[in-house]
């Protein structure tokens, strides 16, 4: 058990150490240096440092929240040590949980006010430890095909990866009876059954769709192009960050407006883009599109006459 207990200690010191000087590492690489389970490592952060200010970003990589260092807690890292090692001598006492929160919380965050507000979208709750949760990942890491029974309908599926979407969690799967990519949602899933039979997919291949994932909308096989015009007054914005990895400014005006080029599989996806940035930014094709936006503006401005 000391032994156990020395190598978890140790992988706690460095994960909090390689945060602390912003490698930004992700579970699957501390997995692998510290030779644990991804799983270990969820626990490590989400139970055995979740005094700590961790969080994600969007590629999943972890870090402090911004305004937070070590610096800033008022013991050093050695007598952190100390101190984590003197509380596991009372394991046994009653409320010795409640106790140690409560003298880490002030310890750590004695110092810490972050002088930055970040929002970040509500994800809709996942409990990774779940039986429900656990038999999927064990799937989708085996590579197994598996019959899946949603609130309507049953489907054999090559499963993936588990993925979020505006908030909301989804099985991004390739369905087997019409070989398309396609993304479901976790709380329809009602009944899970392994056919026993395996699926060959390559890993790159995943990675590669879902590249061009954008949204919950997304269909294997419909990507089309969409061209767009950005005016002067938020090019900055584009310029300095691709809002979908397919981007690509094709051209620049001679008065800082932008020709931009990008993939999507669902309309919604240009949606997402487009609707927040107007009337800065036009829609140059796909000309259907173009039509239906300028027809729903249209309507809107109407709709609005009336009701004034």
């Amino acid at each position: 058990m000391k032994k156990d207990y020395d190598k978890t200690l140790t992988r706690l010191i460095g994960i909090l150490t390689k945060i602390s000087n912003e490698e930004m590492p992700t579970s699957k690489e501390l997995a692998l240096e510290y030779n644990v389970s991804m799983r270990t490592i969820q626990k490590d952060i989400k139970e055995r440092l979740h005094y700590y200010p961790i969080v994600k970003d969007k590629q999943h990589r972890f870090q402090f929240e911004y305004g937070y260092s070590l610096k800033r807690t008022t013991l050093t890292n050695d007598e952190m040590i100390f101190l984590n090692l003197a509380l596991t001598q009372f394991e046994d006492v009653d409320d010795i949980d409640k106790v140690k929160d409560s003298i880490f919380k002030k310890i750590i965050n004695k110092k810490f006010y972050s002088p930055y507000f970040i929002k970040q979208d509500d994800l809709e709750d996942l409990d990774i430890y779940s039986p429900f949760i656990m038999q999927l990942e064990h799937i989708i890491e085996d590579k197994e095909i598996a019959s899946i029974t949603f609130t309507n309908q049953t489907k054999e599926l090559e499963l993936y990866k588990i993925a979020a979407f505006d908030g909301f969690w989804y099985l991004f799967a390739k369905e087997i009876e019409v070989q398309r990519v396609k993304i479901f949602r976790l709380s329809e899933i009602k009944k899970i059954v392994k056919t026993g039979r395996y699926h060959k997919t390559s890993n790159t291949y995943v990675e590669e769709v879902l590249g061009n994932v954008h949204s919950a909308f997304f269909e294997d096989g419909n990507s089309f192009d969409v061209e767009i015009k950005v005016y002067k007054e938020i090019a900055i914005y584009f310029k300095n960050k691709d809002f979908l990895e397919s981007q690509e400014i094709l051209k620049e005006y001679a008065d800082g407006s932008l020709l931009v080029r990008f993939s999507v599989s669902h309309d919604e996806d240009i949606d997402n883009i487009i609707k927040s940035w107007l009337p800065h930014i036009e829609v140059l094709k796909p000309k259907r599109y173009r039509e239906k936006l300028l027809n729903e503006l249209k309507t809107y401005i109407k709709n609005l006459e009336i009701s004034s």
